[in-house]
């Protein structure tokens, strides 16, 4: 597979997080459908990005295997980016994933496109599509930064499951939507120990605990606030 652009990176880190902006949230798609026992189920995801140097902007499709497959290993690592944009005529390629959910359930998401469509051999349907200033898109995403969501998907997590927190220096809490098998490998026994192994910014903890009774982590007004760790885990700053 080539290397990604620098652009690619930051595009994927962008999506990895359900799609960001900087000072002004980016509009946005959710999810495919949700399933049963969604809690550990792997997802892929493609990215296909169109720049328009008149608009000064560029487009992402965000293509994922939610409600398809679990993203079949043999598969994934067979994908080609280049083979990817010479058929797709993206102007970049970004494979997002493995990745693991870690929510029990969710609301309030639809998919943008319900036909199925192979890309790199991989069955995926067209879950959102979102629209970057270029000059945004060339800037540098960093863990522990957060960022503004436009959308209206509630997480559920059901009482008698783990919940992996952040908490922000100024006490905010974030809960882990998915964790990320892309660069770091992890599996949800690991995940406890995360709070050793994570180079966590000033000021930030990471913590576990079992949940008493079911929550719901909601967007607010349509918006929704999240960030990564530094090993590409996805949290949403939750009401709690």
């Amino acid at each position: 597979m080539n290397k990604p652009s620098s652009l690619a990176l930051f595009v994927s880190l962008l999506v990895a997080a359900a799609g960001c902006g900087g000072t002004e949230p980016v509009e946005t798609e959710t999810l495919a459908p949700a399933q049963e026992a969604l809690r550990g189920s792997r997802y892929c995801e493609i990215l296909l990005g169109d720049a328009d140097l008149g608009a000064g902007s560029v487009t992402i499709d965000v293509y994922n295997t939610q409600g398809l497959n679990e993203c079949p290993e043999a598969a994934w690592v067979a994908v080609d980016e280049a083979e990817v944009k010479a058929e797709t005529r993206a102007d970049v390629v970004v494979l997002n994933g493995p990745r693991h959910w870690m929510i029990d359930s969710f609301e309030g998401s639809k998919l943008l496109d319900p036909e199925v469509r192979t890309l790199g051999g991989v069955e995926m349907r067209k879950a959102g599509t979102l629209t970057l200033a270029l000059a945004e898109a060339r800037g540098e995403a960093k863990p522990y930064e957060t960022r503004t969501v436009r959308r209206d998907t509630t997480w559920g997590y059901d009482a008698g499951k783990t919940l992996y927190e952040l908490v922000d220096p100024e006490g905010a809490v974030y809960d882990m939507q998915s964790y990320s098998v892309q660069d770091v490998q992890q599996d949800e026994a690991s995940l406890a120990r995360l709070g050793e192994t994570l180079a966590l910014a000033a000021g930030w903890t990471f913590r576990t605990r079992v949940l008493d009774e079911a929550l719901e982590v909601k967007a607010v007004d349509g918006l929704a606030v999240v960030v990564q760790d530094d090993f590409g885990n996805t949290y949403q700053r939750s009401q709690q």
